[in-house]
């Protein structure tokens, strides 16, 4: 069972990925995850809250790094998102517009 809520977004998951070529369908649940909280999150705390395994989200969270949806904590492998992020993750700005 998931541990937090998912936001109800103005798009479907599967025409977000598809309309954003680096974007996979994993990732408006892990933006959630890391939307949940406001402090630093590790790949094994998002691992407990979501679906997916430690080595997806390690994968997932760097691409949100790059492209401005989350940041790296400067010398522990934890995440934070970012408010660019909030918003997507609120339905805010729609996810296609990150091309």
């Amino acid at each position: 069972m998931r541990n937090i809520i998912i936001s109800v977004y103005r798009y479907s998951h599967s025409e977000m990925y598809r309309k954003v070529s680096w974007a996979v369908p994993a990732d408006p649940y892990i933006l959630d995850a890391l939307a949940a909280y406001d402090g630093w999150q590790t790949a094994k705390n998002l691992e407990l809250n979501t679906d997916f395994s430690r080595q997806w989200i390690s994968q997932r969270c760097p691409v949100y790094v790059e492209h401005g949806l989350a940041e790296r904590h400067e010398s522990e492998p934890a995440y934070r998102i970012t408010e660019r992020g909030k918003q997507v993750a609120q339905g805010e700005v729609e996810f296609e517009k990150l091309e």
